[in-house]
């Protein structure tokens, strides 16, 4: 038999980030829900896992600023007004676009075939939760790329921001149409080293989530209010 190798086998994928991911897909996708009662004990019941996996992942999410800590094992969720995530919008529209110029303006070609397969992914994509994750991949990839420290983890502290303006803005094929024209200004800025025309298309791609964002929130508070109520 052929012997399989380290790099060859499957990379298992912790409890806990399970657990992680499957309580953020849950308050991404109802956002707006502020004041709901997450309760560890609950969600371990529900997801059939101990407690100690899902205490790890909703302790995750406190730090991501989605839940509050309410005592006795419960959270509490937290949701951002419209108002707010305008106002962090602003601070993105004012960072991204340089950290991304500068991302282009120190490209290392090796680099080259990653950030390609990363664009192709995006264009691919045809379901929400592909272009999500296509979309939120090439995000971490120029992110992680950003030399300048302090603005590097300024721009992630709005990680739970992206993730809910990503939900909103990709769930619909307009949305996913759009984010696969701004990503192609932003590949062919990058493949072209053009730190301007890098830092317009950012500014330009961000402007464009907003426009989507305002007008789903505008369609999800017309939609009728009586959504199951527990999460998980």
């Amino acid at each position: 038999t052929k012997q399989v190798t380290m790099s060859q086998r499957p990379r298992t994928i912790p409890l806990a980030q399970k657990v992680y991911d499957s309580l953020l897909s849950d308050l991404v996708a109802q956002h707006g829900r502020a004041g709901e009662r997450l309760v560890e004990a609950d969600i371990a019941r529900a997801k059939a896992v101990s407690r100690t996996p899902v205490r790890e992942a909703l302790g995750r999410l406190e730090n991501d600023g989605l839940i509050e800590n309410a005592g006795r094992g419960g959270y509490i969720v937290i949701s951002p007004s419209l108002d707010e995530i305008r106002d962090i919008f602003e601070i993105r529209r004012a960072l991204e676009p340089l950290a991304f110029a500068a991302v282009v303006r120190e490209a290392n070609p090796s680099d080259d075939e990653l950030f390609c397969s990363l664009y192709e992914a995006i264009q691919c994509a045809d379901r929400p939760e592909d272009s999500s994750a296509a979309n939120r991949a090439l995000r971490a990839f120029w992110v992680d790329r950003i030399r300048n420290r302090r603005l590097r983890e300024t721009i992630l502290r709005f990680y739970m921001q992206v993730h809910i303006v990503r939900a909103a803005t990709l769930d619909k094929a307009d949305g996913r149409a759009a984010a696969r024209a701004g990503t192609t200004r932003l590949a062919d800025a990058y493949m072209a080293r053009d730190p301007a025309a890098a830092h317009d298309a950012m500014a330009a791609f961000v402007d464009a989530a907003l426009v989507f964002f305002e007008r789903a929130d505008a369609e999800r508070r017309q939609q009728p209010a009586n959504r199951p109520a527990a999460v998980g």
